[in-house]
């Protein structure tokens, strides 16, 4: 994402979390193609044989079917009611939610599943995902990757818009092993992590938008995470306009297995290569996290974190696990096993114990060009120019 685009997109934004242009949006746009706008209804008590125009004349009960009858390009509109069980979109489509269609996924892998690129999911709830694949790996509300034929199978160009993921083991959102795709005015509350992205599938996440969402209140983890597992990186991407607050304040075991930032931008270096670089964290606001509202960890040496920027955030108090030995409120932690300099500039920090916080031999670009209110110690083992 070169950083020219990124000046066009947030032309008119303001400090905290403000509103944002969303003329990226259409990156997750279909081409129109056979099918373009058909429309397919599922409603709780559709029957088979119904003439399907309407909520009140659904021809399907259940999603998937609905999903397997629409064309290519189509819409399927997903009536008020609650269904059980997951979603896989295993072809382009639009899956629009009426207000009060409500997905429970218990024991699901997820709730609803992208494995087509250039689909949308708006307007639904999406709860209650239970599976996991592995330990941080399922359970999601909803996620670019679907189960195909017994594998899963990653997807880009995906919309998820006005959606609410809401009690999902894992994480609410996650643009995980994708590209050009978006989040965008969604809420995710009481999630193990709120929006997530990752490249758990061994494909770069790169190029997406996490923009205008609420990701409050996920006691097991962060409200939003950028995070490499594979090697093959998380780059390039914009999280612009969010609120994330009060993340990661589970009981104490739950809090000690993930880190409850506001946003996250991590590696833990347990594969070659990748890193997580040239992301934009700008006009967001967090507040009263379990650890620093805007955190860096790079646990191994030789790890690409270049070219981040954290510009243009309201960051309130955070750090707040103080059932853990790191007591002192901190707005911004930056830590890196190797050298690190990152762009941090334009903020309004305050509130807190410690502004910006660094581990290691670390290099911020603007240090000194952030508000601090009643910070005690603004900067901390920062080098800065």
């Amino acid at each position: 994402m070169h950083r020219s685009t990124v000046r066009k997109w947030l032309i008119g934004l303001t400090g905290g979390a403000a509103s944002v242009p969303l003329l990226m949006v259409g990156t997750a746009s279909a081409s129109p193609g056979q099918g373009w706008g058909s429309a397919v209804y599922v409603s709780p008590s559709g029957a088979a044989g119904a003439r399907g125009l309407s909520c009140g004349s659904a021809a399907f009960s259940s999603i998937q079917a609905a999903v397997e009858a629409a064309p290519v390009h189509g819409t399927v509109i997903v009536c008020p009611g609650t269904y059980t069980g997951s979603v896989t979109l295993d072809k382009s489509l639009s899956l629009e939610g009426r207000p009060g269609a409500v997905i429970d996924a218990t024991g699901q892998l997820y709730g609803i599943g992208a494995a087509a690129s250039y689909s949308s999911i708006t307007g639904l709830t999406v709860e209650n995902a239970s599976v996991f694949l592995a330990p941080g790996v399922g359970a999601d509300g909803i996620v670019t990757v679907g189960t195909v034929n017994g594998s899963l199978v990653p997807a880009s160009h995906i919309t998820i818009s006005g959606d609410t993921t809401e009690n999902n083991g894992g994480s609410g959102i996650d643009l995980n092993s994708t590209s050009y795709s978006t989040a965008v005015h969604n809420r995710s509350t009481g999630n193990g992590v709120g929006v997530n992205m990752a490249d758990d599938l061994g494909v770069p996440t790169s190029h997406n938008a996490i923009i205008g969402n609420v990701a409050d209140d996920n006691p097991g983890g962060c409200g939003i995470a950028l995070a490499d597992h594979t090697g093959f990186g998380v780059f390039d991407n914009l999280v612009a306009g969010n609120v994330s607050d009060n993340n990661g304040l589970g009981t104490p075991s739950a809090a000690n297995a993930s880190a409850g930032s506001g946003v996250i931008l991590a590696d833990p270096g347990e594969a070659t290569g990748g890193g997580v670089y040239d992301n934009t964290i700008t006009g967001n606001s967090f507040s009263g996290n379990g650890h620093a509202g805007v955190d860096v960890h790079a646990h191994a040496p030789g790890l690409n974190f270049s070219g981040n920027v954290v510009t243009f955030n309201r960051i309130g108090t955070n750090n707040l696990r103080t059932y853990v030995n790191d007591t002192p409120t901190t707005g911004v932690y930056l830590g890196d096993a190797s050298p690190l300099a990152i762009t941090v500039q334009g903020n309004v920090i305050s509130d807190d114990t410690y502004g910006i916080f660094t581990a290691g031999t670390v290099t911020v670009t603007g240090a000194t060009r952030n508000v601090f209110v009643h910070v005690a110690t603004p900067l901390t083992g920062v080098a800065s120019f």
